[in-house]
């Protein structure tokens, strides 16, 4: 496959005062840039359009596959996985969901109303169903699941997170703004897009 390499970025504007508090900076920098960076690069992975400095993100690739809601959420699921066995001919080994279908499948429970994932008393929510680790992102749109193998879909970091500041950026010179910049190319490509299902959770 061919895929272009993109540029993601993310910024802030900080006025020149505090440039000179370094602490301040640098917390602003590791805490918010870099994370913001990391978030943008997530949701690129999943619902990127491919258009201009935007990936062909997972659920935009042609040839993944479609699991339509049945019966309920873990069953909805569990057919996903063996979609990505049988058609797909992979070993599913993550799901992908929202907080919100998370919170779903965590408030299950069965006839006598005892909750399937431990409940509030619980050590944690739902962190391994049929088997698979699952992965809590708002990248996933709510109402939307994703199951697969994801060793068939690869990141290439081209050029780590690098740090650019400039008061140049429309009329900041004459506010005393300076806007700090972190970016960094990568590519990303899905290598076999039927060994991903596509969940429909909305019953």
């Amino acid at each position: 496959m061919t895929t272009p390499v993109k540029t993601i970025a993310h910024w802030i504007p900080i006025t020149k005062r505090a440039l000179s508090d370094a602490a301040q900076v640098r917390t602003l920098i590791d805490a918010f840039l870099r994370y913001g960076l990391e978030e943008e690069l997530e949701d690129q992975m999943i619902q990127g359009d491919g258009t201009g400095e935007n990936f062909e993100g997972l659920g935009n690739v042609s040839g993944v596959q479609a699991q339509a809601w049945d019966t309920n959420v873990l069953t909805t699921l569990r057919k996903a996985k063996t979609k990505v066995r049988t058609v797909g001919r992979s070993m599913a080994n993550a799901y992908l969901l929202n907080p919100a279908d998370l919170e779903t499948v965590d408030l299950l429970q069965d006839n006598e109303g005892r909750f399937y994932f431990g409940g509030p008393g619980g050590v944690g929510s739902a962190s391994v169903l049929w088997g698979l680790p699952v992965i809590e992102t708002e990248a996933v749109p709510a109402g939307v699941g994703y199951v697969g193998d994801f060793r068939k879909a690869i990141l290439w970091d081209r050029e780590q997170a690098t740090i650019q500041m400039t008061d140049s950026h429309l009329d900041f010179f004459v506010r005393n703004l300076v806007a700090i910049l972190a970016e960094m190319r990568a590519a990303f490509g899905v290598i076999q897009p039927n060994a991903f299902v596509e969940v429909d959770l909305t019953a």
